[in-house]
């Protein structure tokens, strides 16, 4: 009969754009690209959330190393045994050297380039509070804008605390004004750090006197791969030649 219709077949209609049978959302390839959207997203977030606990850590860190300072100055203010408060002031000296350290590491992003110039004009700034006599001598800084490395920021960092320190504590006695002098040049070679002041100058045995400061100073030369150069000059002037090729 031209009505009948059961001579017909029933087809089949499939929604999927691949004709293959399966609905949108069962798509393998659309699956896995949401699945790795998923992952990035979660892999941005667990990024920036060791971020914040690395930028947090180094804040705890350089606020405990300026606590454990401020407590050894509290320490060598009681103390009655002259040694022992220079001692102890340099300590803490030392302590805030590596506090500054961790500052400036703040304003880097993991183990980025360090302002060379920037980090020891603050350093200066540090020595010379500490040292609590501003009106009479003078710490100045003229530095070339030098970006280094962390682990060579470190050694650099010590070795003029030392050198600033030690000027501050010895190269005025009995003088009622003073400059301590810092400088950072960048070279074709590298690098040259001169730490002078206008003091009464080195002691005539000096090279075979040498103290834990300057051997400190000495081994931080050293890992920078350097040369370290002392003499009197109208006062004492320590010079540091160093490569910017050092790990």
């Amino acid at each position: 009969m031209a009505n009948d219709v059961s001579n017909f077949t029933t087809v089949g209609v499939s929604n999927s754009p691949t004709g293959d049978g399966q609905a949108p959302g069962r798509d393998p390839l659309r699956m896995e690209i949401l699945r790795l959207r998923r992952q990035l997203k979660d892999a941005d977030k667990l990024s920036l959330q060791h971020a914040v606990m690395l930028r947090e850590g180094n804040h705890r860190i350089k606020n405990s190393l300026q606590l454990v300072a401020s407590l050894i100055r509290l320490q060598a203010r009681q103390e009655s045994s002259a040694p022992a408060r220079e001692a102890l002031r340099a300590a803490a000296a030392r302590m805030s050297s590596v506090a500054g350290i961790h500052d400036a590491l703040q304003a880097t992003e993991g183990n980025g380039p360090i302002n060379l110039g920037a980090t020891l004009r603050k350093l200066c700034i540090s020595l010379q509070t500490m040292a609590g006599d501003t009106d009479h001598i003078e710490v100045v800084v003229d530095s070339d804008e030098v970006e280094i490395p962390v682990a060579l920021a470190q050694r650099v960092v010590l070795a003029v605390n030392e050198l600033v320190s030690n000027a501050l504590r010895h190269a005025f006695f009995e003088r009622e004004k003073g400059t301590v002098s810092v400088s950072l040049r960048r070279t074709d070679t590298g690098m040259t750090i001169c730490v002078a002041d206008d003091g009464i100058g080195l002691p005539p045995h000096h090279s075979t006197t040498e103290g834990y400061g300057t051997t400190l100073v000495r081994m931080m030369v050293k890992q920078l791969g350097g040369t370290l150069l002392m003499e009197t000059k109208s006062g004492a002037c320590f010079t540091i030649l160093a490569p910017l090729d050092q790990a």
